[in-house]
C-alpha cells in the first residue's frame, strides 16, 4: 500500500530559485526511503514538504490516497502530531525541559486527558528500550550528541506514528554514534514496521535502505530499489 505519493511536486523561492522541481515518487508502507544528495540539492526542502512543514509551489502530496497538499495549518498540525514523527539534525530538544518531559511533550499535546504519571510512564518505557532510563531527569545540555539523538528518536515514537521523517539525523554525530543511530533505525523498521523517509548525504544509510532517491539541483537524477533489506 502507498503511504505517500507525490505528483510533480515543485518548490520555487522567489523570484526564480527552484529548490525542488517536478518530483513524482511513491513511498510504500514499511519502507526505508533514503533521499541522498549533496548540500543544496533540495533534500531538506523536499522532506519539509512531504511532512507538511512547508507548502509546495505546485504539485500534489497524497497520504493513503488522500490529497493533503492544501491542508490548513490546523489540519497539517494535527496530522504531524498524530501520524508523523520527526528526527532533526540539531535534535530540537527544549533546553528548559528534562529528558522525560522532552519525550512525552508530543503525546501530551495529542492527548490532554491523562494525568502526568501516564505521560511519564510512556516516556520511561521508551527510555528503557533505549537503555537510557538513567538519564530521565537530565537536561539536554548534559547529554552527548549521540544521546540527544536517541532522545529525539524516542520523542519521534511517543505518538506511535505511521511515518518518521529524519533530516540529516547523523549530521551532528561522530562516526560511532552515527553507526549506532543507523542501526537503531534499521531495528525500528524491522520490529515496528514503521516507514522512514530520511534526507541525508551520509552514504552509510544505503546499507539499510529499501529505496534510494538521488537528488541534484532539486531533480531526481536516479533511483534505486534494494531487495532483501
Amino acid at each position: 500500500m502507498n503511504k505517500l505519493k507525490t505528483v510533480s511536486l515543485t518548490k520555487i523561492y522567489q523570484p526564480d530559485i527552484i529548490a525542488v522541481e517536478d518530483f513524482s515518487y511513491e513511498i510504500k508502507e514499511k519502507e526505508i526511503v533514503i533521499i541522498l544528495g549533496p548540500s543544496g540539492s533540495g533534500k531538506s526542502t523536499l522532506l519539509n514538504m512531504l511532512a507538511l512543514l512547508d507548502k509546495p509551489t505546485k504539485g500534489e502530496i497524497l497520504y493513503n490516497g488522500e490529497d493533503i497538499t492544501n491542508f490548513s495549518e490546523k489540519e497539517a498540525a494535527y496530522l504531524r502530531n498524530t501520524t508523523f514523527g520527526f528526527i532533526f539534525q540539531f535534535f530540537n530538544l527544549i533546553p528548559e525541559l528534562n529528558i522525560l518531559e522532552n519525550i512525552f511533550l508530543p503525546l501530551w499535546i495529542k492527548e490532554k486527558k491523562h494525568n502526568i504519571s501516564y505521560y511519564r510512564e510512556k516516556a520511561l518505557g521508551l527510555l528503557k528500550e533505549f537503555r537510557l532510563e538513567q538519564k530521565l531527569n537530565s537536561y539536554p545540555n548534559q547529554l552527548s550528541g549521540g544521546e540527544k539523538q536517541k532522545i529525539s528518536i524516542c520523542r519521534s515514537l511517543i505518538c506511535n506514528p505511521d511515518i518518521i521523517f529524519a533530516d540529516e539525523p547523523t549530521g551532528n554525530l561522530d562516526k560511532d554514534s552515527s553507526e549506532e543511530v543507523i542501526e537503531m533505525i534499521r531495528q525500528l523498521n524491522k520490529n515496528t514496521e514503521k516507514t522512514f523517509v530520511i534526507a541525508t548525504h551520509n552514504e552509510n544509510f544505503l546499507k539499510i535502505a529499501s529505496k534510494v532517491v538521488y537528488l541534484k539541483n532539486g531533480k531526481i537524477i536516479n533511483t534505486m530499489i534494494k531487495k532483501g533489506i
